[in-house]
């Protein structure tokens, strides 16, 4: 079971009629692991249009584009589910964010809130420390295309729940839930290779290291084909009620 799916599985959808939000939605891998579940409504929201075009044409999906970081374009009390992956650590005030879900679920709603903590991330390479001194590059650089990351937000989303808490938005946390899927492709689809093409970025900034970084990233490709690749990262996620 992926990611999307585990997610889509810990929001509790067995109920019918459920109103749901997936925040940061990108493509809708998670949006379709939730409409099997056939919810009434799932609402995809994020700051571009990147929605599959065939959900984008789903009457049990409503696309939005928002800035997460200004509120959520919703009623209050509107909802039952919230998920989200990968979102928070972009987001100037993550806090404040957790007390906009809190404000449009109902009581009793769930917030699945999710996030790779990619300082876990877990390379098979010929190199074990430069691929840790690249993790750790990785992990320290925010990338060009986004204003803000914390590459160890997955293991602070319990404390960003009881943080909401002290602003007036309380969660009762239900279970912390991570998992490490592994990943044996090593191609531009991938999510090793994303996370790879982000180190060498990462890297691009010192003559030397960025040498050393290419060849580390072509002998992965190496690895790949000879089958001895292996990719993980831990994903942790955390299932909130509202309070």
């Amino acid at each position: 079971m992926g990611r999307h799916a585990r997610i889509a599985q810990l929001a509790r959808l067995e109920e019918p009629g459920l109103q749901v939000a997936d925040l940061g939605c990108g493509t809708g891998r998670t949006v379709r692991q939730l409409l099997a579940y056939e919810p009434a409504l799932v609402h995809a929201l994020d700051h571009a249009s990147n929605l599959d075009d065939d959900l984008l044409h789903d009457r049990r999906v409503s696309s939005r584009i928002v800035d997460l970081d200004h509120g959520l374009p919703l009623p209050d009390a509107s909802l039952d589910r919230v998920t989200s992956l990968n979102t928070v650590e972009h987001l100037a005030d993550p806090v404040a964010h957790l007390g906009e879900v809190h404000r449009v679920l109902r009581p009793g709603g769930l917030l699945v809130l999710a996030h790779s903590d990619w300082d876990t991330s877990l390379f098979t390479s010929t190199d074990d420390a430069l691929t840790r001194r690249l993790v750790d590059l990785f992990v320290a650089t925010v990338p060009t295309w986004v204003d803000r990351a914390d590459g160890f937000m997955g293991r602070k989303l319990p404390a960003l729940a009881d943080a909401s808490g002290g602003r007036g938005a309380p969660f009762d946390v239900l279970r912390v839930d991570s998992w490490a899927d592994p990943h044996r492709r090593f191609d531009d689809g991938s999510v090793a290779y994303k996370v790879a093409v982000g180190m060498l970025a990462a890297a691009s900034g010192e003559p030397e290291l960025a040498r050393r970084a290419t060849g580390w990233f072509d002998g992965l490709h190496r690895l790949a084909e000879a089958d001895q690749f292996l990719f993980t990262v831990t994903d942790v996620a955390v299932v909130l009620r509202r309070a």
